[in-house]
């Protein structure tokens, strides 16, 4: 692929505020974009066909340390959508996550070596007194750290082919399930007038976590900044580096690592 052909004519990306509640960028009119020969996962790797000096290694990383997700994201006849989520976005949510952790002094900082483990139990004894005898109860709680990471990726990945024409089909929004875990995202793209001719103007592509609700005040919301970038076995959107992998959600999952048998 000739990456010197596909991005003339970008313009150059100017990031609007500093605040994440809800990522605001400069959107890029697309110029077209060759065909991806490769799969998704190659796409993903292959650090010379990345637009705007993105990499996705953290992405791979999950995917390759999710017992058999690599194998069924490369099963024959299966084809995706992927919100392509760069390595500047879950470098920010650990950020948050370990100044969160620090502040109320819950352990060590994470990273992914933390999270990506093999699920545990943690034993909870309960004494009780049964005719002046003293009976101990064992509970077991369990976690699965690496399965919470996986639950939150797979909300960037779908079954099917969603690309933009198709969403515009669909009166310009569409909910959808993700991958595995069936949890509602919604994406919704829309063209802008140019020089006064409705719908011939530049695309409006958000991403959002619905919060499972159907009030769109309660959504929270990224921009995609590229789309359309169709590989062997799927369409790939490319996500701004401003996004927080996770949404809100990703210190509420894990802030009380290390805190189990409290």
């Amino acid at each position: 692929m000739n990456k010197s052909a596909i991005i003339i004519g970008i313009i150059t990306l100017v990031l609007l505020g500093a605040c994440r509640d809800y990522e605001s960028v400069a959107y890029i009119p697309p110029v077209e974009m060759e065909e991806y020969d490769g799969t998704f996962l190659e796409y993903l790797s292959d650090e010379t066909s990345h637009l705007f000096n993105q990499k996705y290694d953290s992405m791979l990383v999950i995917i390759n340390a999710v017992p058999g997700l690599k194998e069924q994201l490369e099963k024959d006849g299966e084809y995706f959508t992927v919100f392509a989520v760069p390595n500047e976005c879950f470098e920010y949510s650990f950020d948050q996550l370990n100044t969160y952790r620090e502040q109320k002094k819950l352990g060590k900082e994470l990273s992914f070596d933390d999270l990506l483990i093999e699920p545990f139990s943690v034993d909870d004894s309960t004494f009780i007194v049964i005719d002046n005898k003293i009976d101990t109860i064992i509970k077991k709680r369990h976690y699965d750290y690496r399965a919470q990471v996986d639950t939150l990726l797979c909300r960037y990945i779908f079954t099917g082919k969603y690309d933009t024409e198709k969403i515009i089909e669909e009166e310009e929004s569409l909910s959808l399930e993700s991958y595995k875990y069936k949890y509602q995202m919604n994406v919704a793209c829309t063209r802008k007038s140019a020089s006064g001719v409705v719908g011939e103007g530049i695309r409006d592509f958000t991403f959002s976590d619905m919060n499972n609700s159907q009030l769109k005040d309660l959504w929270k919301s990224t921009n995609v900044i590229w789309h359309d970038i169709y590989t062997r076995n799927a369409v790939i959107h490319l996500l701004t580096n401003q996004h927080n992998f996770g949404y809100d959600k990703f210190i509420n999952y894990f802030k009380d690592y290390g805190n189990e048998k409290k």
